[in-house]
């Protein structure tokens, strides 16, 4: 195996060229009294960004107005919907980590506002949640105008994680935005790979688009861990319970996406939408088809869509996964099968055993072996076979 490190793409990511962030205002406020039957409040005040519109709203939780089913005995019990209405949008946990940075930028995410419930700090009013939204819009604007965009798809950088952070601290009870340094362990892959040539991960490259999300979820998760000091040595800030080192690398998929898309300005579109269009599967794939003859039929459809001007995404994938259930299909019948067989040749035991004993009759009655072999449709050889054996089986089981 070589050692050489390949040489690194010059790669650069576009970012997304976000929406204003408009501050829609606060005109009124929901009681913190919980109704009867209803349980008690927590911190229920939240500040929502709409990625996708630059919204930047305040919204309060209404569960505790709302009289608690009782066939609801967790929180799991509540209908998606309900629960949605009351908690809207993905959370920004102050210790948002590697989970969030390989997953895909949400349309909504959420900060609690550090009030109510156990904290002894009073909800915020009209003017109060105002002021909120205020001094946390620039920072809302920061996370935007920071995230990665390729073909299509935000993902996070540094820039964007930072200001999520921000957003952590401006809606605790402290209300206090931290300096620079204090995010140092966030780091953009662009920059790691540049630096440190051997994360660079070429077999990525051949991975569909559409499953990049999955092959770049490993780096995201290790590159920040001990099995690369290089990179802990130069980005690392110690936690502060001297535990370890802390270093998050962001913007890796957006990275290879670009790599990938290589400037092609054709829209995607992906297989599944294809699929609905013009029905490709099952095009010849069967549970026997070779890797090849699935690689040749994936070209196939990307050429196709091609000449329509389009970019396909999941072509192979589909194709794999199309071979796969055919495969699980035969296997599933394997055992249908089996079981019948089983069944059948236990009711063949009996009736064989059967024949035998009606055939011994007949010899011993003075029948041919031809008159016996024409009814219990078997050879003349085998009726004579039992006929001289010392055992008097019947070894036409084939019969």
């Amino acid at each position: 195996m070589s050692d050489e490190i390949p040489e690194v793409p010059e790669v650069v990511v576009g970012r997304y060229a976000a929406p204003r962030v408009t501050i829609e205002p606060v005109t009124a406020v929901v009681s913190a009294e919980p109704v009867t039957g209803a349980r008690r409040p927590g911190a229920y005040q939240r500040v929502l960004l709409n990625t996708a519109t630059g919204g930047l709203a305040f919204h309060e939780s209404t569960e505790h107005l709302e009289p608690w089913n009782p066939a609801w005995k967790a929180v799991t019990d509540v209908p998606r919907e309900t629960w949605e209405r009351w908690h809207p949008g993905k959370p920004f946990l102050p210790g948002a980590g590697v989970h969030m940075w390989f997953a895909p930028v949400p349309g909504l995410l959420s900060w609690t506002v550090d009030c109510g419930g156990a904290t002894g700090r009073p909800y915020l009013n009209v003017r109060t949640a105002n002021e909120l939204l205020e001094l946390v819009a620039p920072y809302a604007q920061d996370l935007l105008d920071g995230l990665f965009e390729a073909g299509g798809e935000l993902d996070w950088s540094a820039a964007s994680a930072r200001a999520g952070r921000q957003l952590c601290r401006l809606t605790s009870r402290y209300r206090q935005a931290a300096q620079p340094e204090v995010d140092s362990d966030l780091v953009d892959y662009t920059e790691v790979v540049g630096l440190f040539p051997q994360a660079y991960r070429p077999q990525i490259l051949g991975a569909q688009l559409d499953a990049l999300a999955d092959e770049c979820e490993g780096l995201t998760r290790y590159l920040g861990g001990p099995s690369h000091p290089e990179i802990t040595a130069r980005y690392g800030r110690p936690y502060s319970d001297g535990s370890g080192i802390a270093v998050e690398v962001l913007g890796v998929r957006s990275w290879y996406r670009t790599v990938l898309l290589a400037g092609d300005p054709r829209p995607l579109h992906d297989f599944r939408d294809w699929e609905a269009e013009h029905r490709p599967l099952p095009g010849g794939i069967t549970s026997q088809s070779t890797d090849a003859e699935l690689d040749a039929w994936a070209a196939q459809e990307d050429d196709r869509a091609a000449r329509k001007g389009l970019r396909l995404i999941g072509a192979q994938r589909a194709a794999y996964g199309h071979r796969t259930h055919l495969r699980e299909q035969e296997w599933d019948r394997l055992a249908v099968v089996g079981s019948e067989v089983a069944r059948l040749e236990a009711e063949l035991s009996v009736l064989r055993s059967e024949r035998l004993g009606l055939v011994r009759n007949a010899i011993e009655r003075g029948r041919s072996d031809s008159d016996i072999g024409v009814r219990a449709r078997m050879s003349r050889q085998a009726v004579h076979k039992i006929r001289t054996s010392k055992t008097g089986e019947d070894d036409d089981a084939s019969s």
